[in-house]
């Protein structure tokens, strides 16, 4: 027999190579994979992380103030606060004092000239720093709403909530989002209260002043929806006949989790929910895919799909059980806003929950919002649009 040929140099070459292209592609997705999971602990699995982001974090200078007039500047004109130069009112904290902005008056380069209004502390000079941010009011009494301190008992532990009064005995029960604080949603509290109805701004596990989660982490419903049903089980027993829920960003998810979990599903009207993080999964890879890796490229779907698998297997991320709109019947009438510019929750969750459930979702996109900012940008037709679809679906 002929001696077998052996491979050619050129053959062995491109072999070679090849074999270390494996190893790099290997190499790099697991590297990879290790670092983006940790990346995702950090900006929205842990709760301390996650108390921690509400520290003070200016992104804009005063360039000029009188009376009722503030003028703005981005810190970095790239990457400029969604609400900077956008119709609507936001809040403005700075070293020292905390007010609103409202309507833009004019805007000339990179400054942008706006209403605005000291709520509490002295005036910010010219240079000074601050923070433009949807969380408009720092308190109920910001917003000229008496709100008593409650403690709702948990299955963890005493849980932190506001509760004003009203003269209906349908309860509104506001779950918060991802960024640990009630205050997310003391802006909806004049509205809800000139409605009549009573309101229960909740607490629950992670936040500051309430019980961890065992883990530490952010279960987004898996856990927290427990929480809620405490919260509701107040609300009954405190006067309450039935209750709406109404959730924005992570909140909703919680509330999604609670209508297929909680025995108190039948007590719950209706929902309004403010972009909804109905599905995990697909937040996390719509932020994957804008999320710089080097140069203009950004993070390649293989290396999401690892850094997923990972977080699994380091913090216990259960995906299929935070997809909430495959097994999810919405057979309660539900109001979604979302904003056609939301960066955080893709509005596409929301559209496809809308057209799963066309005769109960009712669905209204704001024209120009980022995440959670549909009452910022126009508040006035937001809270009527709110308030008018209880008010129908309650009647």
């Amino acid at each position: 027999m002929a001696a077998e040929a052996k491979p050619r140099p050129r053959r062995r070459r491109l072999r070679r190579l090849l074999w270390w292209l494996a190893i790099l592609v290997v190499a790099f997705h697991v590297g990879g994979g290790w670092y983006f999971s940790g990346v995702m602990h950090e900006r929205a699995l842990s709760g301390e992380a996650r108390r921690a982001s509400r520290d003070f974090d200016p992104d804009v200078t005063v360039q000029a103030i009188t009376e009722d007039t503030i003028v703005l500047r981005a810190i970095d004109p790239d990457d400029p606060p969604s609400g900077l130069d956008l119709p609507g009112v936001y809040g403005l904290r700075w070293e020292g004092g905390h007010g609103t902005v409202g309507g833009v008056l004019s805007a000339q380069g990179d400054d942008v000239a706006r209403a605005f209004r000291i709520v509490t502390g002295s005036a910010p000079a010219t240079g000074t720093r601050a923070e433009l941010d949807f969380v408009t009011y720092l308190s109920p009494a910001e917003a000229g709403v008496d709100a008593a301190d409650v403690t709702v008992p948990g299955p963890s532990g005493d849980l932190p909530a506001w509760f004003v009064e009203g003269s209906r005995d349908t309860w509104v029960v506001l779950v918060h989002g991802n960024s640990m604080s009630r205050l997310d949603n003391v802006r909806w509290l004049p509205a809800l209260r000139d409605a009549g109805y009573p309101t229960l701004t909740i607490g629950y596990r992670n936040d500051e002043g309430a019980p961890e989660d065992p883990s530490g982490l952010l279960r987004y419903g898996l856990t927290e929806w427990m929480d809620l049903e405490a919260s509701v089980t107040h609300a009954l027993e405190h006067g309450a006949r039935d209750v709406v829920l109404m959730g924005d960003s992570m909140g909703g998810g919680v509330i999604a989790d609670f209508m297929e979990r909680s025995a108190h599903e039948a007590d719950v009207r209706a929902l309004v929910l403010d972009a909804p993080m109905l599905n995990f999964s697909s937040t996390v890879d719509d932020n994957a895919a804008r999320e710089p890796l080097l140069g203009p490229v950004t993070v390649p779907p293989s290396l999401t799909w690892v850094a997923k698998q990972m977080a699994t297997i380091r913090f216990g991320v259960a995906w299929d059980e935070l997809d909430y709109i495959t097994p999810w019947t919405v057979d309660v009438p539900t109001l979604i806003i979302h904003g056609d510019e939301d960066l955080t929750v893709p509005i596409a969750t929301s559209r496809e929950a809308a057209q799963r459930f066309p005769d109960t979702i009712a669905f209204h996109v704001c024209p120009g919002a980022d995440h959670v900012e549909c009452w910022n940008s126009d508040p006035e037709a937001m809270q009527a649009l709110v308030t008018g679809f209880l008010s129908d679906v309650l009647s």
